[in-house]
């Protein structure tokens, strides 16, 4: 098995342009992000479509993705791990927004969300496990950008209470619940949950693994 899923196309790349062999494993291991963030965003959006909540997917997934651009967030140890939580994440934050928007005051739902989410990137954004930002400019510079976004989103997810669309209001709701979960990742309670999915699944691969010796080699090669 290779190591990475692009590492067939990092060798023919590889040898067409005449990339060293460290160059290819950078390359797969680009491929290997590209590819398992394709796959977590398709497998999302086709969840949605089975359940009839494709549009507040997409409005959940265009959120979280925004403000993950640049709070950064948790991530688990390894690719697989982490798409399988960020799917599960996003479908939690779909039915949650489907669930307020039928129990809760869109209008309150949404100042709630903001609030949180403005909150969140002011104490701890950026903050990413995968690559931790220490400059202190780029610092600055990323949690400016967030709460710009955020502010904007907030603002806008207003828009359809003026419009009288009740479709567009349900979006609104779910794009507020996106901001919600993307904020929750780069907190502390965020890195505690990610963590707690991290080793359970990890401990279930093992487990349902052919033995611990032959699970541990495949884990590493999936990453």
């Amino acid at each position: 098995m290779s190591r990475y899923m692009g590492q067939p196309v990092a060798e023919k790349l590889g040898e067409l342009v005449g990339l060293s062999l460290e160059d290819r494993e950078v390359v797969a291991y680009g491929l290997e992000y590209f590819l398992t963030g394709l796959i977590g965003v398709v497998l999302t959006l086709l969840a949605g479509l089975v359940m009839g909540l494709f549009w507040e997917t997409l409005a959940v997934l265009s959120c979280w993705g925004m403000l993950r651009l640049f709070a950064g967030g948790a991530h688990c140890t390894a690719l697989w791990r982490c798409t399988v939580a960020s799917i599960a994440g996003m479908l939690t934050a779909v039915l949650a927004a489907k669930v307020a928007s039928i129990l809760v005051p869109p209008a309150a739902w949404i100042a709630v969300c903001t609030t949180w989410a403005l909150l969140a990137v002011w104490l701890w954004a950026p903050n990413n496990s995968e690559r931790p930002v220490h400059d202190s400019r780029r610092r600055r510079r990323l949690r400016k950008r967030a709460l710009s976004l955020v502010i904007f989103l907030g603002v806008a997810f207003f828009y359809p209470f003026h419009s009288g669309i009740e479709q567009l209001q349900i979006l609104a709701v779910a794009g507020a619940t996106g901001l919600v979960a993307g904020a929750l990742l780069i907190s502390p309670p965020g890195f505690q949950l990610i963590n707690w999915c991290d080793q359970k699944m990890q401990h279930l691969y093992y487990t349902f693994s052919s033995s611990g010796k032959g699970g541990e080699t495949d884990e590493k090669n999936i990453n």
